[in-house]
């Protein structure tokens, strides 16, 4: 049998490992729990965002400058305005078909120029706008169309006209004097020459070509457009 001495030693050593199986428990994490670091999380700055780049319009929108008339276009074979009737200015072309409004400015044969005041208003959303008359011989048969084009860029002109044909495009303008549409308008035809009202619109200073053709014919010619000064 155990001794006392024994016995006691017995219960000691049971009390010991108690105590240390009590601090072990009390020292490891509970079940289920991250220890987390005492660790200041910064808080993130605010990044700037770089302003959006404003997408230009095509005709560099409403503070769009027109340049400086050219000096140095190439030559075409019409090379100047000439009269067709006392009833019109200067006209440029070949019959049946005729531009008037692109005249002659001091040493360019054939240009449209702008003051500086005409070339704010009548920027639009095209370019720069400029008042021509075209006249198509009224015995003709079929239509004339007339385009044109940035001879550096390709970029086409807009040509516009009242009583223009409905096929018409911004940068095709088609006209017929037998068109309902226009017979009968007394101030705008007679047995010569039917008028067409209207305009060319150019996306800037440069030079241009501008082309008419019909049933069986065209003409061809090139032309400066550009800002001029007020005083000339």
């Amino acid at each position: 049998m155990m001794n006392i001495r024994q016995r006691s030693r017995m219960v000691m050593l049971t009390g010991l490992l108690v105590l240390l199986t009590a601090c072990t428990t009390s020292s490891s994490p509970q079940a289920g729990h991250t220890p987390t670091a005492n660790v200041s999380i910064p808080t993130p700055l605010a990044t700037a965002q770089p302003e959006p780049s404003p997408t230009p319009s095509l005709f560099g929108g409403a503070k769009a400058s027109l340049g400086p008339l050219p000096q140095t276009c190439s030559l075409s074979s019409i090379r100047m305005p000439t009269t067709i009737s006392p009833k019109f200015a200067s006209a440029v072309g070949a019959g049946p078909a005729w531009g008037v409004g692109i005249s002659s400015y001091k040493q360019v044969p054939l240009a449209l120029v702008w003051s500086p005041n005409d070339a704010s208003a009548y920027h639009n959303q095209y370019g720069w706008g400029h008042k021509l008359l075209w006249v198509v011989a009224t015995h003709m048969q079929g239509a004339v169309t007339i385009h044109g084009m940035n001879l550096r860029t390709g970029t086409p002109v807009h040509p516009d006209a009242e009583y223009a044909e409905a096929s018409s495009t911004p940068t095709a303008l088609i006209l017929n004097p037998s068109d309902p549409a226009i017979v009968g308008q007394d101030a705008n035809r007679d047995d010569q020459w039917t008028q067409f009202p209207g305009g060319l619109t150019v996306p800037g200073a440069g030079c241009y070509s501008l082309e008419a053709t019909w049933p069986g014919g065209s003409w061809h010619l090139t032309f400066a457009a550009g800002l001029v000064p007020s005083s000339s």
